[in-house]
């Protein structure tokens, strides 16, 4: 059986059989709902009635400077997204108006100084310098977007001679060269996560679709390969992603992306979708489903995803892989009413998610169940109306915060005992003072404080011997947090055990070297908050607790962050259980439920 890409795509089948891309027709565009197409358009007209946002050097440089990112990244996404608007557009009306705009910003967007943002300009980063300078090459997410962005533009649309050829140089200086040019990139040889698939989906955009040297294409090719072994040889057999829902999607999303490309611009001949990993990772994002937009979340992970495209992907694994799951899940995506352009757009993805006939049809579906990922550690429980998530796993992961032993827990849908993911990212977020931000500290997760003490970040601060058990009628696991926790903590176990059956309970049970100075618990809950003695109500989730141990606080955690008030609203909760008598060795058990609402 193949266990690698390169084994299901040898070099010498790339060369032979990467043709021309079939592209969508013009009589397939007729074919996109009547409710999209409304949408897309008024998105179009609405963005045409404005100036083309400008970039300036100075906003370039307030990441360097003060390490805000939004001030130029803003109005960078703003012309790409607008760009694959009016693109879509002209696509639907055929009017020559949106292929005045598109040229517009093609130009805008090829006389830009560089396309790697701020936050990624790591030649100018080295050199102490808020700017870039020529020659720079700095392959970054998002030069690479860019490059595929502007590859599908000259694919679908019919533009003028020096317009393509100014993609096509322009593509090829900042991405095709130096991509084959330089080995080392910090993606491929220093760390593992989203980037990889990412920016690999994209050279394959511009390969495919640029390229005109057919030994130069099959090269690119290649390499590309090589690179996404390197990334699926580091995901666990288990199909499970430590960055969290969201990250799947430029993850395992990805993988989709440049397979799917590469099995449709060769009719099928160049099948990467039998690698053995793929149907567990189709199989990830339904698992961490709770309803709607929200998701089971850990790490830098919102709680809310609201890109449909991301159903395009998602159904090709489904497809490929006979993942009914992802299926079933992708048509759910796509009849959300999200914008049908996300902030970030890939045009491949919003392409195919509008035009693939696959995400209109219905098929039969079957109640998620419970998913126990062992080797990512985390495992997701289901009830009638309640779901439960917890996590085991390591505090220098992926997007890490220190949160191992977290849970979180929702009711008819609805997170209550929540994991606030990150606010908008600023140069704090990736620096060495990161875990100053509250939101990746234990004491701002579900997680107990020990002597004072929080858990640190690093790969030794993990679980030990995390397990589950699942039968038809309940769902245990089980985990020891001691290892989570600096020495100074000084706990001999720390053991956390789950158990679910038409409830929750979370039993801590610990033994410490001697008596602790304290011991506190902490839940970061969302909704109103009502209770006495014992009980806590939070909105339809009954958390009892055992007054005769644990006294409780009710503080409010006000929200002013953007990217979590959009989420949460302005304010969510933070119980803090204390224990009344502090002994070496205890037990506390809390209990979860869900109550009806008069």
């Amino acid at each position: 059986m193949a266990q690698t890409l390169r084994d299901l795509l040898p070099e010498d089948l790339l060369t032979r059989s990467l043709s021309t891309l079939d592209l969508p027709a013009v009589e397939a565009w007729p074919s996109v709902p009547a409710s999209d197409r409304a949408a897309l358009l008024a998105d179009a007209e609405a963005q045409l009635a404005t100036t083309w946002p400008v970039l300036l050097a100075s906003d370039y440089a307030r990441f360097h400077r003060e390490g805000d990112r939004d001030r130029y990244e803003t109005p960078y996404f703003a012309r790409r997204r607008r760009i694959v608007t009016s693109a879509l557009a002209a696509l639907l009306t055929g009017e020559k108006r949106w292929i005045a705009d598109v040229v517009d910003g093609i130009w805008l967007v090829c006389d830009e100084a560089t396309w790697t943002i701020p936050a990624h300009a790591s030649s100018a980063t080295a050199r102490g310098e808020a700017l870039p300078r020529p020659g720079d090459r700095d392959l970054d997410l998002f030069c690479a977007e860019t490059g595929g962005l502007l590859a599908w533009v000259d694919a679908l649309l019919e533009l003028d001679t020096a317009t393509r050829l100014r993609i096509a140089t322009e593509v090829d200086r900042r991405v095709l060269t130096p991509f084959l040019e330089i080995r080392d990139w910090p993606w491929l040889t220093r760390f593992t996560n989203n980037w990889n698939p990412w920016i690999h989906s994209n050279l394959t955009a511009c390969a495919v679709l640029l390229e005109r040297d057919p030994a130069r294409r099959a090269k690119v090719v290649s390499l590309v390969i090589d690179g996404l072994d390197v990334f699926l040889d580091s995901y666990p057999d288990d199909g499970g992603c430590d960055e969290g829902a969201s990250y799947w999607t430029r993850a395992g999303g990805a993988v989709a992306d440049t397979l799917g490309l590469l099995y449709d611009a060769s009719g099928g001949k160049l099948d990467g979708f039998g690698h053995p990993k793929l149907r567990p990772i189709a199989a990830y994002l339904p698992a961490m489903h709770i309803d709607d937009r929200w998701y089971v979340n850990f790490a830098d992970c919102p709680a809310q995803l609201g890109d449909p495209s991301v159903a395009y992907p998602l159904y090709r694994l489904g497809v490929h892989t006979d993942e009914p799951s992802a299926r079933h899940h992708a048509r759910a995506i796509k009849r959300r009413d999200d914008p049908l352009v996300p902030w970030i757009p890939s045009m491949g993805r919003v392409v195919g998610t509008l035009l693939e006939p696959g995400l209109r049809s219905e098929e039969s579906s079957t109640r998620a169940s419970t998913t126990w990922l062992p080797d990512t550690e985390v495992l997701v429980a289901r009830s009638d109306r309640l779901l439960v998530a917890l996590k085991g796993g390591h505090n220098a992961e992926s997007h890490n915060h220190n949160d191992v032993g977290s849970f979180v827990v929702a009711v008819d849908g609805v997170p209550r005992v929540v994991d606030l993911g990150v606010g908008t990212y600023t140069r704090q977020t990736f620096s060495a003072d990161r875990y100053q931000i509250f939101t990746m500290q234990s004491d701002y997760h579900n997680l107990p404080q020990i002597n004072g003490l929080s858990q640190p970040a690093g790969r030794e601060f993990h679980a030990r011997g995390m397990s589950a058990d699942v039968s038809e009628t309940e769902v245990s696991s089980r985990l020891d947090l001691a290892g989570a926790y600096p020495a100074e903590a000084g706990i001999r176990s720390w053991n956390r055990e789950l158990v679910m059956s038409r409830s929750i309970e979370i039993t801590d049970t610990w033994e410490l070297q001697d008596t602790p100075r304290s011991l506190v618990w902490h839940l970061i809950v969302n909704g109103s908050i009502a209770g006495e003695d014992g009980s806590v109500l939070v909105d339809d989730l009954s958390i009892s607790y055992d007054a005769g141990k644990l006294s409780l606080s009710v503080e409010p955690l006000p929200l002013t962050d953007p990217r979590l008030t959009a989420i949460w609203g302005e304010q969510v909760t933070r119980l803090v259980f204390s224990a009344r008598s502090l002994t070496p060795s205890g037990t506390t058990r809390m209990a979860f439920s869900g109550v009806r609402n008069p």
